[in-house]
């Protein structure tokens, strides 16, 4: 018994490729900001800068919280 092959239709294989086009045009963009990016400041890691913000954000997040959860002290 021999096994018959898929037949492939125009439409998937275009459709995979269009796919790749816009892949290939994101990373690109990627690739453009990046590099600028690194000309703006090549002494800064973008993912240490991108983490202390993130960081800086869940801290400020937590002590808002905890600020809003503690009963007024006096007469506020």
């Amino acid at each position: 018994m021999s096994k018959k092959k898929k037949t492939c239709p125009y439409e998937e294989v275009t459709g995979k490729i269009d796919t790749i086009d816009e892949k290939l045009l994101e990373t690109i963009k990627e690739l453009k900001r990046l590099s600028e990016r690194m000309e703006e400041s090549p002494d800064v890691c973008p993912d240490v800068e991108e983490s202390d913000k993130a960081l800086q954000d869940a801290l400020d997040n937590y002590f808002i919280n905890d600020l809003l959860k503690q009963k007024p002290v006096g007469d506020a």
